[in-house]
């Protein structure tokens, strides 16, 4: 907008030559004023611009730096994943006789704290979906007690700068460093599957009116109960245990009491047919559906139950005479299988785990405490009892009080633990009947065992939890001809991660579809697989076979009354069971398996849960439960923590404050 004066006097004779006004002295030192006042004004304004402009880059740096340092969080916690994936990697591909060798060579340093720590990753560069780098971290492990058997706790620091170390070193204004501390305890112990009277790691089947469960009971695929009226009678699971004492009482029903009332029936997808379900397994509350997996222990290698054996000077023994010590089929010209009946007179004494490296034939007497690990069959072609049984099956009411008494009461009482690392058989397999119900389970659809179960290894689960064929949580290699599994790559080899005897290009046990974790392509489960692998002589079975070479009907039976006991399959359990009229048919123990096939005939069929496996107890009463990787925890979160002075501007110095090496 431009600034006009009206001019008034409109004669020309009062202007002048110059045509400027008379008083245009005056009007001159208007003009210069307002040509001051303008370029005040201007000064005023460009100031004000750059000051403005100053704010707004001031503000702009800020958000930068801002934005950095949460890349900076978000990459120092991405390290700590890295490690952490690294770790489970090695865990996963241990043996139990060295099961944290890898762990423990990740910081070979014996110092813990500052100066203790062994850098894994230097300068690793964190891009985005473009490639682009947008940060680089070093990644830090201090490894703890390394004398604890059963657990390990490592300190992972990872420290990261944004957009680079050396940004950060040359002062860049906008880059940022952030470092993430956390403690990551890796656990083992024996499996949670033993807390149940049952537990099948396919879909579980409760068809029949007449099944009594006095224990909890687990899938880690459906259950169905078809609308059967079977009885559960649940009981509390706990985090652990001390001796008799039982530790960390688990509310499942979530109801605030600890008051024995929890437990029942818990699957890994739904609950069906359960609309005429008794005892306390009925309630809405003690049906747990949807929970997480259980992992099953690995039999595939049984080298570290066999030094057990050999550190406890293990040994069966009948009438007297030693039948096994410590590890049957390790001396040259020893017998793999071993054929053991007992009677009350002459029952079998168990002292501690042994290891089979052959099949297992076991029926009669037995008393002691112990557990017999084989690497084939086990048979259980009678009745199997202790011989001194516990003063009463279960404890008299749930509380954690009661079963505690009762496992004091019983601690010395037999105790028996049978673990196959392929199929538990039970009763007389070359019986016709026995052969055609046993046969028309293991080969129905709905109970398929062959290696093509999909990633969660678990079969007739492809259309996922929503039962939706076509949707995102498909599991789609279930069932499509594909033995898909992990193999060993050349990176694991530079890494060390290949174990003795394995090779570049080797399954990696227990990966993928390889459900036992054996390494090798299993297909369906037949008949065929219970047949005992050699005739029943001295010369191919230890213990006190019969004179002669008896058949295997000669030697069993399909009338069953008690098994006393641990159950334990890497794979099916068939049975065909048939009570004499009016009995029932009880084990007292824990049934596991991935598949089961049992038959059965009785008044009722009644499973009582042992309470002294509840809380991982089992070694304590010489039932020796196998071990599998507990669920690794992480505690202690920190972000940018306080340092000495020097290091936090300074990776070099940062480095050697935890490595101690300059």
């Amino acid at each position: 907008m431009k600034l006009r004066t009206r001019n008034k006097n409109k004669d020309p004779s009062r202007r002048t030559r110059a045509g400027c006004s008379p008083r245009g002295a005056r009007g001159g030192r208007d003009q210069g004023s307002f040509l001051i006042m303008t370029v005040l004004f201007l000064t005023f304004v460009l100031t004000l611009v750059l000051s403005t402009m100053g704010v707004v880059n001031s503000r702009v740096t800020d958000v930068r730096v801002e934005r950095n340092k949460l890349v900076a969080i978000n990459a120092a916690e991405s390290g700590i994943q890295r490690q952490i994936a690294d770790i489970r990697m090695v865990r996963d591909l241990a043996s139990l006789q060295l099961p944290y060798g890898g762990i423990d060579s990740m910081d070979p340093n014996s110092v813990s704290g500052a100066g203790g720590y062994t850098q894994t990753y230097g300068a690793q560069t964190l891009t985005d979906r473009y490639g682009n780098s947008i940060a680089e971290y070093d990644v830090l492990v201090d490894q703890g007690d390394t004398t604890n058997p059963m657990s390990r706790t490592l300190s992972l620091t990872c420290i990261a700068y944004v957009p680079s170390k050396a940004a950060f070193m040359s002062g860049l204004t906008d880059a940022v460093r952030s470092d993430a501390h956390v403690m990551l305890t890796v656990p083992q112990g024996p499996a949670n599957v033993f807390d149940y009277a049952y537990f099948i790691n396919h879909w579980g089947w409760f068809y029949g009116n007449n099944i009594h469960s006095n224990g909890s009971v687990r899938s880690n695929g459906q259950f169905d109960f078809g609308g059967y009226q079977s009885q559960i009678n649940g009981s509390p699971r706990y985090e652990s245990s001390n001796g008799t004492q039982l530790i960390g009482y688990q509310d499942d029903n979530q109801d605030g009491l600890l008051d024995g009332t929890d437990g029942g029936v818990y699957a890994g997808m739904a609950i069906v047919g359960e609309q005429n379900v008794k005892g306390m397994g009925a309630l809405a509350k003690n049906q747990h559906e949807y929970e997480e997996k259980l992992e099953m222990p690995n039999l595939s290698d049984l080298s570290y139950y066999e030094s057990k054996a050999t550190a406890k000077s293990s040994s069966i023994s009948i009438g007297g005479t030693p039948v096994v010590s410590s590890v049957l089929g390790d001396g040259v010209g020893e017998q793999k299988n071993l054929y053991l009946v007992g009677t009350a007179a002459n029952p079998i004494v168990l002292n501690g785990p042994v290891v089979v490296r052959g099949s297992v034939i076991i029926s009669g007497y037995v008393t002691g405490q112990g557990s017999i690990f084989a690497k084939g069959n086990i048979y259980i072609p009678k009745d199997l009892k202790y011989l001194n049984p516990p003063t009463t099956w279960r404890p008299a009411s749930n509380d954690q009080a009661t079963t505690e008494a009762w496992r004091a009461a019983n601690q010395t009482k037999d105790a028996l633990g049978l673990y196959s690392a392929e199929h538990m058989v039970i009763g007389n397999y070359e019986n016709s009947t026995w052969r055609s119900n046993v046969n028309s389970w293991i080969t129905h659809p709905l109970n398929k065992s062959v290696e093509d179960a999909g990633a969660d290894g678990i079969h007739n689960t492809r259309n996922g939890l929503d039962g939706v064929y076509g949707t995102a949580d498909d599991d789609v290699i279930e069932g499509d001809g594909v033995w898909t599994v992990s193999r060993f790559t050349s990176a694991d080899q530079a890494a060390g991660r290949i174990p003795a005897g394995k090779s570049v290009g080797d399954v990696i046990p227990g990966t993928g579809e390889d459900i036992d974790g054996d390494g090798a392509y299993d297909p369906a489960t037949t008949l065929s697989n219970f047949t005992i692998p050699d005739s029943l002589t001295s010369s191919k079975w230890a213990g006190n076979v019969p004179a002669g070479t008896p058949s295997f009907s000669s030697i069993s039976g399909t009338t069953f009354t008690r098994i006393d006991g641990v159950l334990y399959t890497n794979h099916t359990l068939p049975a065909l069971m048939i009570a004499p009229a009016g009995q029932d048919i009880t084990f007292n123990g824990s049934i596991v398996s991935r598949n089961e096939s049992i038959i059965y005939s009785a008044r009722y069929l009644v499973m009582n849960h042992d309470e002294r496996l509840s809380g991982s107890g089992g070694e304590v009463f010489g039932m020796q439960p196998p071990n599998v990787w507990k669920p690794m925890t992480l505690s202690n979160w920190e972000y940018d923590r306080k340092l000495p002075t020097g290091t936090s501007g300074d990776p070099a110095a940062l480095l050697t404050y935890f490595t101690g090496i300059p």
